[in-house]
């Protein structure tokens, strides 16, 4: 009986550890795939942003909506610490609707990054690094902007603005701290995640123009590569 028992507890745990697993594994979804009724967004998949570092330091992180999750104005209600914000698969959320000007957003307009929740519902935890060398361009009120020596600009929003690791002009190598995931907003409640833009020159309708690109294949591949996803 007793070897029974233990047969049986031997079985439990790893299935057990097999669901785990299983929750633990990266997934995402398409590029353009946004959450339902928050738009459309860019479905071909090209990565605009190659070779970056992904810009939480480290892994697990969850790319989905602010708006449209849970704790969001037009989520499914419940908190933002809601266990669903915090597990896979990943969602995009380039070109969910906004009103800003984003010409490679199928309307012309839309929200002009992706947005990342860090390991845990705790802000000023988590750093954030730059991408690639370049050079600290700006330090604004909730923000901070990366030239990449590949001339694409990157911004970091919504990072902990009093405890920055960089300032104006400073030169930065690829994986340098920056600052923390947190949700300042200039004195405008968030929630507590980064908010990534990436900004380069494209051509759109045979015109050169620079604008906001879609960083999450970019992100996808770059995440794939942190210590630890599987």
């Amino acid at each position: 009986m007793r070897r029974t028992t233990a047969i049986l507890a031997t079985v439990l745990a790893v299935a057990g550890a097999t669901v785990s697993n299983a929750e633990d594994h990266f997934t995402h979804d398409q590029p353009g795939h946004l959450q339902t009724g928050s738009g459309s967004g860019v479905t071909d998949g090209k990565i605009y942003l190659p070779g970056i570092l992904f810009p939480i330091e480290k892994a697990p992180a969850f790319a989905n909506s602010q708006v449209y999750g849970h704790g969001g104005v037009n989520g499914p209600g419940g908190g933002q610490c809601d266990k669903a914000n915090y597990s896979y698969p990943w969602r995009d959320t380039f070109c969910e609707k906004r009103s800003r000007s984003t010409p490679m957003c199928p309307g012309g307009t839309g929200h002009q990054g992706q947005d990342i929740r860090p390991a845990t519902c705790q802000a000023e935890r988590y750093w954030t690094v730059a991408v690639e060398d370049g050079v600290i361009t700006n330090v604004g009120t909730y923000s901070v902007s990366l030239l990449g020596d590949s001339g694409t600009l990157y911004r970091y929003l919504h990072i902990q603005m009093n405890d920055l690791n960089v300032g104006e002009l400073q030169r930065v190598t690829k994986g340098e701290h920056i600052g923390k995931v947190s949700n300042s907003f200039g004195g405008t409640p968030t929630t507590i995640h980064l908010h990534f833009e990436s900004k380069r020159t494209v051509s759109i309708n045979g015109k050169s123009l620079n604008t906001f690109v879609p960083p999450y294949s970019s992100l996808v591949a770059a995440y794939e590569k942190l210590p630890g996803v599987q």
